[in-house]
């Protein structure tokens, strides 16, 4: 639980990052002031996230002592703090979907079926070339 809401952390950092900037034109270099503002902005708003955070864990402890809660004790209070990772039988289900399967699937059995290799084409060359009729394919696919 936090105080506030983060439009106090934008207020303080920028009131920092106002400051810093101040401080440090007269002394330094326009871009190192502002290297220094932006540095400034960032830790404070930072830091004020966790002021705000301890300040909220104080006044919420203080508030829990002061106001004790009442707690409904139904006979429902163990609702929510077990977990059942048991799942239901299904075996019948279960049945009832490989029997239909196996029924409408006519598919043959592994006996039936044979090895049989792949045969591929076999790939043919020619020997016997004209070399007259290679030199010219050559002269020609060179002029393009």
């Amino acid at each position: 639980m936090m105080m506030g809401t983060i439009r106090l952390n934008f207020i303080v950092a920028g009131l920092a990052g106002l400051l810093t900037f101040g401080l440090s034109i007269g002394n330094n270099l326009l871009l190192t002031s502002c290297l220094k503002t932006v540095y400034s902005f960032l830790i404070l708003f930072i830091l004020t996230f966790g002021f705000r955070w301890v300040l909220g864990l104080m006044i919420g402890a203080e508030h829990a002592a002061a106001h004790p809660q009442h707690t409904n004790l139904t006979s429902d209070s163990s609702v929510g703090q077990t977990l059942d990772l048991t799942t239901p039988d299904e075996d019948e289900e279960t049945r009832e979907l490989l029997k239909a399967s196996l029924g409408n699937n006519h598919a043959p059995s592994s006996a039936d079926k044979q090895f049989s290799p792949l045969n591929p084409p076999k790939l043919v060359t020619k020997n016997n070339l004209n070399p007259e009729q290679l030199a010219g394919a050559l002269r020609r696919m060179s002029e393009d």
